[in-house]
Formats: structure tokens, sequence, C-alpha cells
């Protein structure tokens, strides 16, 4: 395994802008899409919360693969906290979905494109977050530190298996931090599609 419960290796972590980019596209271009990740951080966040071990919810990727996985995301994203906004005026369904969605889905005639679409809207960040991804990002940050982060992933991906709730007297804290992963993936995701050099070569060249 490449990372364990307690540990994120650094041979993993990212040492540059081009690396994180790299590991958003092996996220979000090759792995899965958005939706997907935001169900695997939601399932383990549910278990947490739900003293009920339901396996088939969590296994047999979401705590182990995904988890790990989304470690690299985390680490990732402290690349990502210095690209610019763009106004409520520019803003369109190009600046929200990859390249891939939007050829399957955008100014399609298919009955359900459109609410293909909404499965990609962020769900979690506000108006001023979507415009500029780059400031939440900041703010995560903010709240701890990136070995801090990993550490409270992990304890969470371990605690999941629990058959009792540890919430208990940690219910608020717990659940902003598990809003600050669910915006995480958003705001990564939105930098991806905007400034991705294999989703905007030319928007990723002038920065």
């Amino acid at each position: 395994m490449e990372n364990t419960f307690r540990t994120f290796r650094k041979k993993y972590r990212c040492q540059s802008k081009e690396q994180a980019f790299k590991v958003l596209d092996d996220i979000f271009g090759t792995i899965a899409d958005l939706p997907y990740w935001i169900a695997k951080v939601t399932a383990i966040q549910n278990s947490v919360f739900d003293s009920r071990f339901i396996p088939h919810k969590l296994l047999p990727d979401a705590v182990h693969y995904n988890g790990q996985v989304f470690l690299k995301l985390i680490n990732a994203s402290m690349f990502l906290m210095d690209f610019p906004p763009i106004s409520k005026e520019e803003l369109n369904w190009k600046h929200l979905i990859d390249d891939l969605i939007e050829s399957r889905y955008l100014n399609q005639e298919k009955p359900d494109a459109f609410y293909h679409l909404l499965a990609y809207y962020p769900r979690h960040l506000s108006q001023g977050q979507i415009l500029n991804p780059s400031r939440f990002i900041r703010k995560f940050f903010k709240r701890k530190s990136l070995e801090s982060w990993i550490r409270r992933w992990n304890h969470f991906r371990e605690t999941a298996f629990y058959k009792f709730s540890i919430t208990e007297g940690n219910e608020g804290s717990y659940f902003k931090d598990f809003q600050y992963f669910l915006k995480l993936t958003e705001a990564s995701y939105l930098i991806y599609v905007r400034h991705s050099p294999t989703q905007n070569p030319n928007s990723y060249a002038s920065i």
C-alpha cells in the first residue's frame, strides 16, 4: 500500500505546480469525474457520523484506494492558491466543466443533457468561491496546515470502519472539516477546468 492511515509518503507529494496539475489530471481526467469524488468523500463522512458500519458503501475502494488518492489531491491543492478569479459576467458552463463533459452534454439536444450538467455545478462553494476558488484554498490552509489536514483525513478514513460513533462532542468540528474537504474537491476541480494545460493551455501559458 502506498500510504497507510497514518502516513502520506513524501515521494508521492508534489514539488511544483506542473506536478500538481498532473495529479489533478489523473484524479479528474483519468480515474473519475467530480460527482464520483464528491460521493466518495460523502460516503466516508456518513460512515464517520453513523455508528452502523455498512461495508458495501466503503469497500473496496472508498476508504483504501480513493482515500489514498484524495491525500494527493490535498497535497496538490497547495499549488493552487494563486490563480486569478473570474467575474460574474464571465462565468459560463465552460468555467465549470471539463472538456470531456462539455463534449458530452453542453449544447447537446439530448433531453437529459442539462440534468447531467447540473451534477457538476459546485454545490458546496459559495458564489464568491466559485468565482475565486484559489481564495477558498488559501482559506483551507489558513484553517489547518497541510500536515494537519493529512492527519485529519487519515483519521476520518480509519474511524469510518468503527462500529461506534466517535463524533460525540466534536460534531460541529468534524462536520466543518468535511465541508472543507468537499469544498476543496470542487475548488480544485474548477482550477483544473480553467487552468490545467490539458484543459486550457492558453490560459495556463499566460500565468
